[in-house]
């Protein structure tokens, strides 16, 4: 235990080194910094969890590697430099958004000794599928932005989007998860 906690703690403090270090930069190169940062200490966590947890849960290992793919697609967008690339990286950070809320909802539910039918994993992660499928569009699809377009915000690319008819199904199904949990 003491060895997870030194690791961590050390993981933690190279973070705040890594972003107080990028703050003496340019705007661009420091939230870039900040992005990358953040997806070095959450592929640590994982890595960490990985190979210091002896008896893993599968639902632990979803969350940390989808925190990991969204702070991922953070950095490639704000990296971007064309729609193409910057459409790619916010599918990217949408693949893992999309899988937190599950793998958070099947850690509570294991924590809380609820029994569930073994399709329930099945039928939620088909249901996250289908809403990474309709968040992936933008540049296929008008559904779920009807305009999208790049723009430069503090010295990252940013998407500038107008919402198409289909947006509020992602917010729905975060807000089914925030129910459920």
């Amino acid at each position: 235990m003491k060895k997870t906690l030194s690791t961590l703690l050390l993981f933690i403090l190279l973070g705040a080194g890594l972003i107080f270090l990028c703050g003496a930069g340019s705007k661009t190169a420091g939230l870039s910094a900040i992005y990358a940062s953040s997806s070095v200490l959450s592929l640590l966590v994982a890595v960490s969890y990985a190979f210091l947890i002896r008896k893993k849960s599968p639902w632990f290992v979803l969350l940390f590697s989808s925190v990991f793919v969204v702070n991922t697609g953070y950095l490639a967008l704000s990296l971007s430099k064309t729609l193409s690339a910057a459409l790619w990286a916010n599918r990217i950070s949408y693949l893992g958004s999309v899988f937190m809320p599950f793998s958070m909802l099947m850690l509570i539910l294991d924590a809380c000794n609820f029994t569930y039918k073994k399709r329930l994993p099945a039928l939620l992660l088909g249901i996250g599928a289908a809403v990474f499928l309709i968040a992936a569009s933008p540049g296929v699809l008008k559904i779920y932005y009807k305009e999208v377009s790049l723009a430069e915000i503090g010295g990252a690319t940013v998407l500038e989007k107008v919402y198409g008819p289909w947006h509020s199904i992602y917010l729905m199904y975060l807000l089914a998860y925030f129910i459920a949990t």
